[in-house]
């Protein structure tokens, strides 16, 4: 029985067996699906890039994926997460794994020590573009530094691929010391990385990054010159190497010099040879007084570019100066500079060095007074020698705020090293300008037992000319008084060896010197002070008096242009803004401009001159413009204190009717007599003098409301000015006041540029 029943249970096994394996190989039935299988790769996303890729992982669809931490690192970038090309994702974030296999690549962006780096177009896109307040800002950013705009806040233009921004202010790493306290501090050309604070749109014109923190800077990796190029050469080698040479020169820092805004624009570099002056407006701000330096750099002539034509016709060549530098090397030093070498002169012997003989930037040692003089917004400040007169005024860039240092010396007359920066080159002439690199007032007190050669050196010697043709009546100083010394009465004597040429007259306390036959004398001056006594001797050459064939005053007006004239005239007032004076005679009046400032400087008011000179006019593109005689030259001065002819001259016109009348041709050469009232416009940089009646008002033509001070001390006050147009620049009439009478019939000329 129990056998019966197996095999009844096998039997039946096999037939279920048997009818599963039927099924199974039947083909119209679909097999049951396995689960499918996806990979997720991570890829480092740059060849540079260091590190062990996460493990590659299998997902099936449907199942969520968490992104895997970032294992990777590329030097000078930041990780910004994984990206399938379409989608970027953060490590921890998840997302749903689809039918495929997935590539996830690490995405870089320029960073510094894990921080993104913002490039110069971001910035710039979140800034408003109207007029902001400060916004915060807290990003880095990376770039080359173009230029260093403000050495003492460190403001700066950086530029990048995506463009250039300017930034207002930078300061130290941790925020605590200003650009200007920074022992090391970029320079142009080196590349930095900031850390932004604030970002503003200034006055809505200026889009900057308003504040930031210098984290890290680097010199470029390549200099852009090669020092081997650059020959060895002490200071005295270098100023005396032809301009283009280019020289390795290693010195003390002594000055630095600031342009506008107070940027360091360059410094004076000396050794025990000499001084020269190094122009770098962005290798100033790198160094301090008192550094020693090695200086790779041309060795230059500056002159600027209007003054190159009138500097070359006066031999003027130019401020010697070293350009194009590169600082090779530097190390600090609080010892104070080493003026040992420095030759000592005085300030008059320093102007009147010729410009030929090329001084600039050589310093030297002066006792000199040191003069403040504020004008409309800004501060002249003088240099000027122990007379109190001779001198020059400081070179200043920055309206005088570069030389605020020199207050507490004002009036003072103190030990100057000084330099001669470069020449004012005009038409008629060249004049030093001075740096002072070191003041210090050390009690000067001047020693009486040189009080005659001080009162022969500064003033008798320099009353005469080397020749006269005529008797020029010249009354002598007799005795000189110095209130900024201390000192009373320097009496002064005159002996001629030759009467017949040059005789001495005295009467009423006065002493006149007459010149007589043509001749030689040699004139002794004595000067006399208490105990002490000195003297000094010059030649006058009496020269046959000469004769001119002369044209009138009227006969140069019409003369052709560019023809040379010889003409024959009383000195009448000065020009104003230009070297000269207005010539006169009973046939008209015209402006002279004279070949040189000194020249100009020695004629008088009343002179009788016979002049040679070019008929020239400043007419442009059909514009009637100035008459006037150029490149004048004095033939003949007969003196004499003549009265200057008013014959010509209009009267009876109004203000109106000379302003708004047609204007011919040589209208400049018309001088009216008119009633007007003073009007003076001042502002924080200038003054502007009008002529005005009613309602017609007449600007006063001048390079400064000083010039015509002598006009001006009328504002408000209705007075008679004799008044001719001018139009020296082709822009216009403008005013131009010869003389001035009061209501009380004061009459004041002027007289400018006589000295």
């Amino acid at each position: 029985m129990f056998k019966k029943q197996a095999l009844i249970m096998l039997s039946v096994v096999l037939f279920v067996c048997l009818i599963f394996t039927f099924v199974a190989c039947d083909p119209d039935i679909p097999p049951t699906p396995m689960p499918d299988k996806y990979t997720v790769t991570y890829d480092n996303g740059d060849d540079n890039a260091t590190g062990t890729a996460p493990q590659v992982r299998e997902y099936s669809k449907g199942d969520t994926v968490t992104v895997a931490d970032n294992p990777f690192e590329l030097a000078g970038h930041v990780f910004d997460g994984w990206t399938d090309g379409d989608t970027v994702y953060t490590p921890g974030q998840t997302f749903t794994m689809p039918e495929k296999d997935v590539t996830l690549t690490a995405s870089w962006v320029k960073g510094w020590q894990g921080h993104k780096l913002v490039t110069i177009a971001e910035v710039l896109a979140n800034i408003p573009d109207t007029e902001s307040d400060e916004i915060e800002y807290k990003r880095y950013i990376d770039g080359i530094v173009k230029s260093i705009d403000n050495a003492t806040f460190g403001q700066m233009t950086l530029q990048d691929e995506t463009g250039e921004i300017m930034v207002y202010g930078t300061q130290s790493e941790d925020g605590s010391l200003r650009y200007d306290a920074m022992a090391d501090k970029p320079v142009a050309g080196d590349y930095v990385v900031l850390y932004i604070q604030n970002i503003k749109n200034h006055q809505g014109k200026t889009k900057e990054i308003n504040r930031a923190w210098i984290v890290h800077f680097e010199k470029p990796s390549t200099p852009d010159f090669d020092v081997n190029d650059y020959a060895q050469a002490n200071v005295s080698e270098a100023r005396a190497k032809a301009a283009g040479s280019k020289v390795l020169v290693e010195g003390v820092v002594a000055f630095i010099t600031n342009a506008n805004g107070m940027k360091p624009s360059g410094f004076y570099l000396v050794d025990g040879t000499g001084s020269i002056y190094v122009y770098d407006g962005q290798l100033a701000p790198q160094v301090k007084v008192g550094d020693k330096v090695k200086v790779a750099a041309e060795r230059d002539n500056w002159i600027l570019d209007s003054e190159q034509a009138n500097a070359q016709s006066h031999g003027y060549t130019g401020c010697i100066q070293l350009a194009n530098a590169h600082l090779v090397d530097k190390s600090a030093s609080d010892q104070p500079v080493d003026y040992g070498w420095v030759t000592e002169s005085t300030v008059k012997k320093i102007m009147d060095t010729p410009v030929t003989d090329n001084i600039t930037t050589t310093i030297f040692k002066v006792n000199a007074l040191v003069r403040k003089a504020p004008d409309s917004g800004f501060v002249n400040y003088y240099i000027d020698d122990i007379d109190g007169n001779t001198g020059s005024y400081v070179y200043t860039q920055c309206n005088g705020s570069d030389y605020t240092w020199l207050d507490e010396f004002d009036g003072k007359i103190c030990t100057v090293y000084l330099s001669v920066i470069n020449a004012k080159s005009t038409a008629t002439g060249c004049v030093w300008r001075f740096v002072p690199v070191q003041v210090s007032d050390d009690g000067y007190k001047f020693d009486e037992k040189d009080a005659p050669q001080f009162a022969l050196d500064y003033y008798a010697v320099e009353q005469f000319r080397e020749s006269y043709q005529a008797d020029p009546a010249l009354e002598v100083l007799t005795s000189v008084n110095s209130e900024l010394l201390g000192l009373g009465d320097i009496t002064l004597s005159y002996v001629s060896d030759n009467e017949a040429s040059v005789k001495f007259e005295t009467s009423d306390g006065k002493t006149v010197m007459h010149t007589l036959a043509p001749g030689k004398a040699n004139i002794t001056i004595t000067a006399q002070y208490k105990t002490y006594s000195a003297e000094a001797k010059v030649t006058v050459t009496v020269e046959q008096k000469q004769q001119y064939d002369a044209i009138t005053v009227k006969q140069a007006i019409d003369a052709a242009l560019a023809s040379e004239v010889t003409v024959k005239g009383v000195v009448g007032p000065s020009l104003v803004n230009q070297v000269g004076f207005y010539l006169i005679d009973d046939t008209g009046v015209i402006a002279v401009l004279m070949a040189s400032k000194e020249t100009c400087a020695e004629l008088t008011l009343g002179d009788l001159v016979t002049i040679k000179a070019t008929r020239a006019n400043k007419s442009k593109d059909g514009n009637i413009g100035q008459t006037y005689l150029d490149k004048a030259e004095v033939l003949l001065n007969e003196y004499g204190g003549h009265d200057y002819s008013t014959q010509t001259f209009v009267k009876g016109k109004t203000l109106s009717e000379i302003v708004n009348a047609d204007k011919p041709a040589n209208y400049t050469t018309v001088v009216y007599v008119v009633d007007v009232e003073i009007r003076v416009e001042g502002s924080n940089y200038s003054v502007k003098v009008f002529v005005k009646d009613g309602d017609t008002e007449l600007l006063l033509y001048a390079g400064g409301g000083k010039q015509y001070s002598f006009v001006s001390q009328y504002d408000g006050q209705k007075v008679t000015v004799e008044l001719a147009l001018c139009d020296w620049n082709n822009k216009g009439a403008k005013g131009c006041v010869l003389s001035v009478t009061d209501s009380e019939g004061v009459k004041t000329v002027n007289t400018l540029n006589f000295s």
